[in-house]
């Protein structure tokens, strides 16, 4: 009578199997990691290292947010005019009373918010030490308000922000 021992181990079959499931994972991963490698060096602004870009993105916002009326986007106020480099809005308070806004991206590193009220400065905040340089265009939506496109290179030219703000209807 002959007995057969369990066998122990795993088959060549196995083995291989294993190896290319693993090797699967492996290339997913490295993939991955080029790809958010990719998005570094396209979008080179570490928010978190210039906590001033976020403060100036979260501002803006809510400015866009709040544009109101038949034209939200004046071409001018007072002694400002409508630019790349200088945006006006006209937005509704918290309180319900209308302001005008003005940012100014003119100077380099200088983020600038004027916010007037019946002809006078209400506030004036302005953001020092943001890297880089701000361009600001209208961007058309199809059958929406028109939204604005926030674009931000940094010192050396490459594409840092680039930002569609979109106003919410008002009723």
């Amino acid at each position: 009578m002959v007995t057969r021992r369990a066998e122990r181990g795993f088959s060549l079959i196995e083995a291989v199997i294993t190896l290319v499931v693993f090797g699967v994972v492996v290339s997913i991963l490295l993939a991955l990691t080029a790809e958010m490698r990719g998005y570094d060096k396209r979008y080179p602004i570490n928010l978190m290292k210039h906590p001033q870009v976020n403060a100036v993105l979260a501002r803006m916002r809510k400015d866009v947010l709040d544009a109101f009326g038949p034209d939200p986007y004046p071409a001018s106020y007072m002694m400002h005019s409508q630019s790349s480099s200088k945006l006006i809005v006209y937005s509704v308070q918290e309180t319900g009373f209308a302001q005008t806004v003005v940012w100014d991206f003119t100077t380099p590193g200088i983020v600038r918010r004027q916010a007037y009220s019946v002809g006078g400065v209400v506030t004036d905040w302005t953001a020092r030490g943001v890297p880089g340089s701000f361009e600001v265009t209208t961007f058309e939506i199809p059958n929406r308000p028109y939204a604005v496109r926030l674009k931000a290179t940094d010192q050396t030219g490459r594409l840092a922000i680039d930002q569609i703000l979109q106003p919410r209807a008002h009723n």
